[in-house]
């Protein structure tokens, strides 16, 4: 009977984080060709296709979505077991900061899976917009810091596989009257600079409606009717809606979400929950 191996399991989830085998590569210490040949063995026990590849890397199938779901549980549990054999229980106060662009689902269940594994961490989460988590990271107020960032050539972040699409968002039934309304975060938001770019770079007439101070703000202002927002998609919702395509925006790119990294060498907690983090990223 066949059987999944652990090694395989993790290198299916460092390539869905990384995006490509050739980024995965280095994380896993592997060749290029070490790594294609771990999904081969594995899509071959699994008998099912996990990973679509394309110019732009790699995306997993529904088989893979369904496979990392238990990769990660799986690899969790052999983590837990052996940190439980050796006595390494973690002990400690860790404070995250994450942009309030996060999957909110995705960030309980990572927090969820850290206090299963190590109950004796204390984590302190602070919702922040991305300025003031790179702001709360370099002061020291928080240890670890969680962004958005619409670098896709995933330079500056750890764990940037995260990913998902941006979108125009208006409340259901919302018409368009005069120059578009546009609901932003504060400027130094990068969405907001960037739909002010996309509009004007099509000569797209608009005028800043309302400017809220974060995200659950800008949810209630689209919901309201005020106008138009670009958001991330898992921020639609009751009252926030994909805005119709009749009304002819412009394409938006992708964005992605990591950690920010490590200021020279860290303590050790903080590096085994930096860590234990990473692996629980969802796609």
């Amino acid at each position: 009977m066949a059987s999944l191996e652990i090694s395989q399991l993790r290198t299916l989830i460092a390539v869905s984080e990384a995006g490509s085998l050739t980024a995965a590569a280095p994380r896993l210490f592997l060749s290029q060709s070490a790594v294609s040949e771990q999904i081969k063995k594995l899509e071959d026990c699994v008998g099912q296709q996990l990973l679509l590849r394309g110019k732009a890397g790699v995306t997993p199938t529904a088989s893979g979505l369904q496979l990392l779901d238990h990769a990660r549980r799986i690899t969790a549990m052999a983590d837990e077991a052996l940190l439980d054999l050796r006595g390494e229980s973690l002990r400690g106060r860790i404070r995250l900061a994450v942009t309030d662009y996060f999957k909110p689902g995705l960030l309980a269940r990572m927090l969820k899976q850290l206090a299963h594994i190590h109950p004796g961490v204390r984590m302190e989460v602070s919702v922040l917009r991305s300025v003031e988590v790179h702001a709360a990271v370099s002061s020291g107020r928080s240890d670890l810091g969680l962004v958005m960032s619409l670098d896709s050539a995933q330079t500056q972040l750890q764990a940037m596989g995260c990913s998902e699409a941006l979108v125009w968002a208006s409340a259901p039934g919302w018409q368009q009257a005069g120059p578009l309304p546009l609901l932003v975060l504060p400027q130094s938001c990068a969405l907001h600079q960037l739909a002010i770019r996309e509009l004007e770079k099509r000569a797209i007439a608009y005028e800043i409606a309302h400017q809220a101070s974060g995200v659950a703000g800008l949810q209630s202002a689209i919901a309201a009717g005020l106008g138009v927002a670009c958001i991330n998609a898992s921020a639609l919702g009751e009252g926030v809606v994909q805005t119709p395509a009749g009304l002819n925006l412009p394409g938006l790119p992708r964005v992605w979400f990591g950690l920010l990294p490590a200021k020279g060498e860290e303590p050790e907690l903080l590096g085994q929950v930096r860590a234990l983090l990473l692996q629980q990223w969802s796609f």
